[in-house]
């Protein structure tokens, strides 16, 4: 065999597997795409079962900033850039929506999907870096199943009210920066009257139904500031950042206004019940966010003790 009869050979073997990979890359789930320094698609291939467009065909050749809006592009450039200086694998997870998405009408996202995408910094022909292997992989299932993961490990599940650990992990930082910025900080301390009497005439059913009703009521009616939690069975907390004790005082108040008018209908019986509420607000000599809450619940036993459907403050 001369040398030119090899140098055919070994054209015939490239070109199968440059045939056997682009095969290969088809059968991928996701889209690989080939990016250079400037932005500019320079090969798209994968993607059988693609999750963006019903054809890649319209980004080769053009830039970036022609396909996706300028806040997303701009992430995306200096992910490259990253990865061509250092020539290193660089990551990132966004979060693409179909109007994140111009300049096509292929476009088949349904709703926004998070994707994580990878980086590979890849040589030319000069051994040098000018552009990257960017591969796309759809992490959306996993993204919701983290936020429903945190939603459980913040949230109550009966009332839907944060929880008790999540609150104190909140509160503590809010009492460091008041104390840093001497800003007020007020709680509230909750708690439903004659619970037990409640759950021991109509059942735990109706104890919970009201703990639902009581939870949602606070939910819709605190400021987005605020934080609502459940601090105990029937007991609950209120964070009021930058309120002094007057204005928690006015907010306890309309709180117990509104749910002594409030009824809740059980096994068509309507049930009446009512609030005590113990007002803390954070002074000079405080050490912790504890010292706070042990004044709130010295408020809450005053208000109990003297016939409950009131509010006290310490």
């Amino acid at each position: 065999m001369d040398i030119w009869e090899k140098l055919q050979a070994v054209e015939q073997n490239f070109f199968a597997i440059e045939q056997q990979l682009k095969a290969a890359s088809r059968t991928l789930p996701e889209p690989i795409f080939v990016v250079d320094e400037f932005g500019k698609y320079l090969q798209v291939v994968g993607s059988i079962e693609r999750s963006l467009f019903r054809s890649v065909e319209f980004i080769k050749g053009k830039n970036i900033h022609d396909v996706l809006h300028e806040n997303l592009a701009d992430r995306f450039m200096q992910t490259i850039s990253e990865a061509i200086a250092g020539n290193t694998l660089k990551t990132m997870q966004y979060q693409i929506g179909p109007g994140d998405i111009i300049g096509s009408s292929e476009v088949i996202l349904k709703g926004n999907q998070w994707f994580e995408g990878r980086f590979y910094p890849i040589k030319d022909k000069n051994n040098e870096i000018h552009s990257v292997i960017w591969l796309s992989i759809n992490i959306t299932e996993k993204k919701e199943l983290e936020e429903q993961l945190k939603e459980l490990s913040e949230k109550d599940p009966l009332t839907g009210a944060c929880n008790r650990r999540y609150f104190m992990q909140i509160f503590d930082k809010q009492f460091a920066i008041s104390k840093r910025y001497k800003s007020k900080l007020s709680v509230l301390l909750i708690d439903i009257d004659n619970f037990k009497k409640i759950n021991d005439t109509y059942g735990y059913d109706c104890g919970d139904a009201i703990l639902k009703k009581f939870g949602l009521f606070c939910e819709e009616h605190f400021r987005q500031s605020d934080l609502f939690a459940r601090y105990a069975g029937e007991e609950f907390v209120v964070m009021l950042p930058n309120t002094p004790s007057l204005g928690a005082a006015i907010v306890a108040e309309r709180l117990r206004a509104n749910i002594e008018d409030m009824t809740v209908t059980y096994e068509k019986k309507n049930i009446k019940f009512s609030i005590s509420i113990g007002i803390s607000s954070i002074i000079d000599s405080d050490q912790n966010s504890n010292a706070v809450l042990r004044r709130a619940e010295a408020s809450l036993y005053q208000a109990k003790k003297k016939g409950g459907s009131r509010l006290e403050i310490t």
